[in-house]
């Protein structure tokens, strides 16, 4: 990764112009520079990123969403709901490059036993089609809770509906005027531009008019429940059609938004953060690489999982950077250090503790181990924390055969609970496996959350915990174990830094003393750190660290830069 050289004075510069011109045009000419400069690829990168996970996140609140409808809402598995979030380049009217935010939502209906979840045969009220409802709750999720920071005041949108027909022709349908009466509005039908008018007078006596008033209904609940589209400035448009087929599949809705110059604010803030340093991933400190050749690392960054279970956001971008700061910062020989992405119970056991083990014989003992791991972590009825590998197998697990998503709402069985846990890696036994393995030191570093929440706070599983905790930890003398949070609580991500709390601030810290701290000085500043922003964030995470007999007292000097 190429170390950058900030040009502090004359980025500030650029920046305080961006904050102190008013005009749109001068704030979107200011933002084109800053694109065009020093950082604009660590920027677009940044934002990419961001993008992606908001569409992964509200990819799950859809799935949660789906599976906790009531059954006369709820939506067949052979349907498909599709969604889709992206940063898109336009130009303003000023002429001026602008970065848009857009966002898809569609459904794909099928019949299913002679029902449907799309509209009736000449319906067209919005509350008619079960697809309907939830395509707009799911809009109103992603503009009110998923991505708000992008709907500001003033913020211009453009937002097509999207509707359609079967072949069924329409000779007249009575019309309540529930949306209101049209006169030679503009819209979109079968490709060409047309002028559609509706009234409660002449009702609906068309596919093309059918079509347009359910394109009309989503635009009513989406301004009647949708709070950040009250205070942006919207253009609608219509896109509607009717199929040469008939079948309820035929008669379906989407909506697709854009924002306009979404991310101007969000740049000029990501410009001083870079200006300011804040960005680990950028400008990591270099030493001289193998001068830490007594230490060895072994990184499990587990960041997809088969479904039901859902993936753990930044897993991998914390594995490769605490990669690149063994290296790079801490001097440790590139073939010492060892990444697994998504990896197995055997990839732990045979790649990455088999490979610990045979080094420490052939060292006698004369060198160090990192162990790192960002993925989901569990705890059974006892407390006992796990860490979760990737090769799930959920046949034997009745709550979660076959399932797209997890019901967290019901409790899981001790049988179910048994068996999910029987396939998972006691974190007191990983430490077992080195049990009379010569080595100096092993530092663990769990950046995972054990309390059945996931890293941004939702349920994973609902496993039944006693009152009665085991005594703790079994650890080795000679381990110390850093946790993201006590086991019982959860350890959350920072977002706009695309990691985990704990790793942001751990690599944050080595990267402002170059290495040079001892594990104590570490733990301290990295305690204090994510306790404040975590707070500032609404939920407060207070990191842990456990230590083997052996070092209690002296655990403090130890040094990950030998």
């Amino acid at each position: 990764m190429q170390i950058l050289h900030f040009q502090h004075s004359i980025q500030r510069i650029v920046l305080l112009a961006a904050m102190l011109i008013c005009s749109t045009a001068a704030k979107a000419q200011i933002t084109e520079n800053i694109l065009n400069g020093e950082y604009r690829e660590i920027i677009l990168k940044q934002l990419q990123k961001n993008v992606e996970n908001k569409e992964a996140t509200m990819r799950q609140k859809a799935e949660r969403y789906l599976l906790a409808l009531p059954n006369d809402r709820k939506l067949y598995d052979e349907s498909k709901l599709a969604i889709k979030a992206d940063l898109v380049s336009g130009v303003n009217s000023d002429g001026h490059a602008e970065l848009n935010y857009k966002f898809s939502i569609e459904y794909t209906c099928r019949h299913f036993e002679s029902l449907t979840d799309n509209y009736p045969t000449g319906a067209y009220l919005c509350e008619q089609s079960n697809a309907s409802m939830a395509i707009c709750e799911l809009t109103r999720m992603m503009v009110d809770e998923v991505a708000p920071t992008y709907f500001k005041q003033g913020k211009k949108t453009d937002i097509k509906l999207k509707a359609s027909t079967d072949i069924t022709e329409v000779t007249h349908l009575d019309y309540g005027g529930e949306y209101g009466e049209f006169r030679y509005m503009a819209a979109r039908y079968n490709g060409e531009s047309v002028r559609i008018s509706v009234s409660g007078e002449s009702g609906i006596n068309t596919n093309a008019q059918l079509a347009f008033v359910r394109a009309q209904g989503l635009k009513n609940n989406l301004e009647k429940n949708t709070k950040g589209l009250k205070v942006t400035e919207n253009n609608y448009s219509y896109e509607t059609r009717s199929y040469s087929e008939e079948g309820s599949m035929y008669r379906n809705v989407g909506i697709e938004i854009v924002v306009h110059a979404a991310f101007d604010e969000e740049i000029v803030e990501m410009n001083e953060r870079l200006i300011n340093d804040e960005y680990i991933d950028y400008n990591i400190p270099k030493i001289d690489e193998g001068q830490n050749t007594k230490t060895y690392v072994l990184i499990i960054a587990n960041e997809r999982y088969p479904r039901p279970m859902p993936d753990v956001p930044y897993a991998y971008n914390d594995g490769e950077m605490m990669q690149q700061y063994c290296i790079r910062t801490l001097g440790i020989p590139g073939r010492q250090v060892k990444i697994v992405e998504d990896a197995t119970m055997q990839d732990i056991k045979k790649e990455g503790v088999a490979w610990l083990k045979n080094i420490a014989a052939s060292q006698k003992g004369d060198c160090q181990f990192i162990i790192y791991y960002a993925g989901h972590g569990l705890t059974d009825y006892d407390h006992n924390p796990y860490l979760v590998p990737k090769d799930l197998d959920f046949k034997g697990i009745k709550s979660m055969r076959k399932k797209k998503t997890i019901d967290v709402e019901s409790r899981m069985s001790r049988r179910d609970t048994k068996r999910l846990l029987g396939q998972c890696l006691r974190v007191d036994t990983l430490c077992a496996w080195f049990n009379r393995v010569p080595v100096k030191s092993i530092t663990m570093i769990v950046d995972a959350t054990f309390d059945g929440n996931q890293r941004d706070g939702e349920p994973l599983v609902n496993i039944k915990q006693g009152d009665k905790r085991s005594k703790g930890l079994r650890l080795r003398n000679d381990v110390v174990l850093i946790s993201a949070a006590a086991f019982d609580k959860t350890a959350y991500v920072f977002d706009e830094q695309h990691h985990g709390f704990l790793t942001y601030y751990l690599l944050k810290e080595l990267k402002s003393r170059k290495g040079n701290v001892s594990l104590s000085e570490l733990y301290k500043a990295v305690d204090k750190e994510v306790q404040r922003e975590s707070s500032l964030q609404g939920h407060l995470q207070e990191p842990t660290i456990t230590v083997g007999g052996k070092l209690k007292e002296n655990w403090g000097s130890i040094r990950l830069k030998q």
